[in-house]
């Protein structure tokens, strides 16, 4: 198999539909529900993490979470999962993100920093190789909402045909992927060597600070958070985004995951 880095769930999603990939590593279930509700034949079949793998930060003057109130909080897009993690963080927190601040679509990381440094935006998500560079420079973590969010960020995503066509391709991908998140998630040192092995770029300690923040939201056999997406699910029912009658067991078809964990355990590779 060749890894092709795709830069953006929807146009993941389109390549994964067209059969120019066939697996993909997306972020958020929602392309892939959206996708689902629109009759494309996608499932997701794993999941890399079951947590929310953002790190809040805030810009040097703010640096609680009650300092939020009153101020725009900058976002990858409206509708993106970055706007739909952040909402649901501060809901749970007891701010209501209609009300007490300003969600603003800015794009990308640069402009989110961009935005942050020059005041323009109070706090913003970042991932946790960005978060620790901005921690760095003296920005201020509000929260890792890995600690407070189970709701999946990163899913393994396949076409339905090709579990029933090459369910033995399917199943031996699934078991490679398995070994190597739970490398990732019990052997820091490994990981991190086996990442820059395979052309991992970046300062070994910002990697090793980032490693920290991330590697407690990873599951430890691509099982995948239900809960979490049946909440992602119905909240696209409540806001009218796909039809009400969509039910979980059109997105998620864990069959052969089960099959590979099994036979991970009979081998005695998976605890």
């Amino acid at each position: 198999m060749e890894p092709i880095f795709v830069r953006g769930g929807p146009t993941a999603v389109a390549a994964l539909a067209s059969g120019d990939v066939d697996f993909g590593s997306i972020g958020g279930a929602q392309a892939i529900i959206r996708s689902k509700s629109r009759g494309l034949d996608v499932q997701i079949i794993g999941s890399i993490s079951n947590k929310t793998n953002y790190i809040l930060l805030g810009n040097k003057e703010t640096k609680r979470l009650d300092d939020l109130k009153g101020k725009l909080v900058g976002v990858t897009g409206a509708g993106a999962f970055s706007d739909f993690a952040v909402r649901t963080f501060l809901k749970r927190s007891g701010i209501d993100p209609d009300r007490d601040v300003t969600l603003r679509a800015i794009g990308g990381t640069t402009l989110r920093a961009a935005a942050l440094e020059k005041g323009l935006i109070a706090a913003a998500p970042f991932s946790p190789e960005d978060a620790v560079k901005l921690l760095n420079k003296g920005y201020s973590l509000i929260s890792n909402l890995s600690d407070s969010l189970g709701i999946p960020q990163t899913v393994v995503v396949t076409r339905g045909d090709m579990l029933e066509k090459y369910p033995e391709t399917s199943k031996r991908f699934l078991k490679a992927l398995v070994l190597g998140i739970h490398l990732a998630r019990t052997n820091k040192k490994e990981a991190i060597k086996a990442g820059f092995d395979a052309g991992l770029q970046g300062d070994p300690e910002t990697v090793s600070k980032a490693y920290d923040l991330y590697a407690g939201g990873l599951t430890s056999d691509l099982s995948i958070a239900v809960d979490g997406i049946q909440f992602m699910l119905d909240e696209d029912i409540r806001n009218g985004l796909v039809d009400k009658k969509m039910t979980l067991d059109r997105v998620i078809n864990d069959r052969i995951l089960k099959q590979a964990q099994e036979e991970l355990r009979r081998e005695g590779r998976l605890k």
